[in-house]
C-alpha cells in the first residue's frame, strides 16, 4: 500500500470517530427545563369550556357601575340603552373571552391574600356574573394590572387561585356601559349608490358674521348637460362655484360622521351648558331629499399637545350633538371642517362653469380710463355647431376664423381665475372697467364684471352679485392672450402664468 493511500485512510477513520463521539454527546446530553417564570404562547389555556352562544347574559360591574348584557335573537345587547345601536361585535367579543376564559399563567394557587391583586370577595375591581343557557352560573372577578403590564388578575369567584389574563381579553370588564353603543352617528354614503341632492345647506359660525349657504344647482341645468363644477353652489356671503375636491368634505361631511368618544346618553339642559352645546359655536343644517341633518359643535373638548406634553391652541376634539340621536360626542377635528374653514378655501377658480360646446359667443368689453394711458378694446368670439351633436366646427374672433384647439386652451385659462378672496361689500360703479358675457344657444348667460378698487386688485360681480376680489394682472394677462389669439398664436405661445 502506498504511503499517500495509508493517509488517506487514516484521515477517514479519523472523521468517522469524531462524527460518532458528536452524536453520542447529543443523544445523551440532558434536557433543558423550560423557565416557569416567563410566561409564553405555549402556558396559555382555558380555564373554562364554554361557547359564546351557550351565554344567555352577562351582568359586569365595576366602578362605573352595573349593566346586564342579553344574548337574544339581534345578538348581544344592552337592554337598559336598547334604543341606542351598539357595537355588537365588541359584546361579542367580550362573550367569547369570558365564555372560556383564557388564562395565561398560575399567579398563586389558594392565595390567602386576595386583596393585593384586587380580587378581594365583594370588592374586586370589576366582575362579570355569566349566566347559561342550561340555567347554571358562574361569575368571574377581575383585578389589578400584573407586574408585567401586559395582563391583569383574575380568578373565579368560587376559587381562590390566581391567574393572569390578557389586557386586550379583560378590557371589556372594565368599560361603561356608554362605551358599548356605536361611534358611527352617521353612515357613509355607498360608492354604488348615487349621492343624494343636497337642497339647501347652511353653516353658522360664531367667529364669522355672516351665513355660509350652499344650494343645489342641478335644477339650473339639463340631465344630459355637462357640469364643469360641483352641483352645489355657494349662495351666501356671496354667490360662487364650488370646487368639486375641496368643498366635498363640506359638502358630504355629515356622512359618514365618527365619534371618537361618548360623552354622555340623554344628556340634561346643565350637560348642554357644560359643554357649550346650549349656545353652539357651529350649526351645521342640511336638507337632502326630504331628510334634514343637524349638527350643533360646541367647546373644545381637547387640545393638541406638544412634544413635551403640554396643550397647544389648536383644538384637537370637539363637543357636538346630532340631532335625532341623544348623545353627546366628543369627535375628531378632522371630522367637523366645518368649524373654520373659509369661503374661499372651497370655490372654484372658474368664474363661471359653462360647457364649451354649449358657448354661443363671448363678447369682451374691456375700457379702463384709469389704465395710463386709458385703453378701450372689443372683442366677440362667434361659435358655431354641427347641426346634429351640437359640436363646435367653426368658431370667429371678430369675423375672422379661429384655431378651436388653441382656443380650448385659451377658454381654459378665461374660466380659470385667481379668486383668492371673496368680497363683500359693492364696488362703485364708476369703477367698472371689463365686462365679459358667456352667451349659450339655450339663451343663459353669464356676466362677469370687473371693477379696479386699487392696489393692484379688481373686484368682481358675478351676474351683478359682487362675489370675488382678484389681482388686476390676471385680467391684463388674459387680454394679453386674447391679442395674441388673434395674431395667429399658438397653444405654447399663450401665457399661462397671470
Amino acid at each position: 500500500m502506498s504511503k499517500r493511500l495509508r493517509n488517506l485512510l487514516v484521515i477517514g477513520l479519523f472523521i468517522v470517530s469524531m462524527a460518532i463521539v458528536i452524536l453520542v454527546l447529543m443523544l445523551t446530553q440532558p434536557k433543558e427545563e423550560p423557565d416557569d417564570s416567563t410566561p409564553t404562547d405555549s402556558q396559555a389555556f382555558a380555564l373554562l369550556g364554554h361557547e359564546r352562544d351557550d351565554i344567555a347574559e352577562m351582568t359586569i360591574t365595576n366602578d362605573n357601575g352595573s349593566f346586564t348584557v342579553r344574548n337574544g335573537a339581534e345578538g348581544f345587547i344592552i337592554d337598559e340603552i336598547s334604543e341606542f345601536r351598539q357595537n355588537s361585535t365588541t359584546l361579542g367579543a367580550a362573550a367569547n373571552c369570558v365564555a372560556a376564559l383564557t388564562v395565561q399563567t398560575l399567579a398563586e394557587e389558594n392565595a390567602q391574600d386576595l386583596e393585593k391583586y384586587g380580587l378581594a370577595d365583594g370588592s374586586p375591581k370589576a366582575s362579570c356574573e355569566v349566566k347559561l343557557r342550561d340555567g347554571s352560573s358562574y361569575t368571574v372577578y377581575y383585578g389589578i394590572d400584573s407586574p408585567d403590564a401586559n395582563a391583569r388578575y383574575v380568578r373565579l369567584s368560587d376559587s381562590r387561585d390566581v391567574y393572569t389574563v390578557l389586557l386586550n381579553s379583560s378590557n371589556y370588564f372594565y368599560n361603561r356601559k356608554e362605551d358599548y353603543v356605536s361611534l358611527v352617528i352617521t353612515e357613509e354614503l355607498s360608492n354604488n349608490n348615487t349621492a343624494p341632492t343636497l337642497d339647501y345647506m347652511t353653516v353658522t359660525r360664531k367667529d364669522l358674521d355672516y351665513e355660509i349657504k350652499f344650494e343645489d344647482d342641478t335644477k339650473n341645468y339639463s340631465a344630459d348637460e355637462i357640469s364643469m363644477a360641483s352641483s352645489q353652489v355657494m349662495v351666501e356671503p356671496v354667490f360662487a362655484y364650488l370646487d368639486i375636491t375641496n368643498s366635498n368634505d363640506i359638502m358630504y361631511g355629515l356622512w359618514g360622521l365618527t365619534a371618537y368618544d361618548i360623552v354622555c346618553l340623554h344628556p340634561t339642559e346643565e350637560d348642554f351648558k357644560k359643554y357649550g352645546l346650549a349656545d353652539p359655536f357651529c350649526t351645521v343644517h342640511l336638507d337632502a331629499e326630504l331628510q334634514v341633518y343637524h349638527l350643533d359643535i360646541g367647546d373644545v373638548a381637547q387640545y393638541v399637545l406638544d412634544d413635551t406634553g403640554a396643550e397647544t391652541s389648536e383644538p384637537a376634539l370637539y363637543y357636538v350633538y346630532f340631532e335625532g340621536i341623544d348623545i353627546i360626542y366628543t369627535v375628531t377635528k378632522d371630522e367637523v371642517p366645518y368649524v373654520d374653514f373659509m369661503p374661499q378655501d372651497i370655490i372654484s377658480n372658474m368664474m363661471t362653469s359653462n360647457y364649451i360646446y354649449s358657448l354661443d359667443y363671448i363678447d369682451i368689453d374691456y375700457d379702463d380710463a384709469f389704465s395710463d394711458p386709458p385703453r378701450q378694446i372689443h372683442y366677440l368670439f362667434e361659435m358655431v355647431s354641427s347641426v346634429d351633436d351640437r359640436e363646435m366646427t367653426v368658431g370667429t374672433l371678430d369675423g375672422r376664423p379661429f384655431d378651436f384647439e388653441t382656443f380650448k386652451i385659451l377658454y381654459q385659462f378665461m374660466l380659470k381665475c385667481p379668486n383668492d378672496d371673496i368680497c363683500l361689500e359693492d364696488p362703485p360703479e364708476d369703477r367698472k372697467i371689463c365686462e365679459i358675457v358667456y352667451h349659450c344657444y339655450d339663451g343663459d348667460q353669464d356676466t362677469v364684471e370687473f371693477y379696479d378698487t386699487g392696489a393692484n386688485r379688481v373686484t368682481v360681480k358675478l351676474n351683478g352679485h359682487t362675489s370675488f376680489s382678484q389681482p388686476k394682472n390676471y385680467l391684463n394677462v388674459l387680454l394679453q392672450n386674447v391679442e395674441a389669439f388673434k395674431n395667429g398664436a399658438s397653444a405654447d405661445e399663450l401665457q399661462e402664468i397671470w
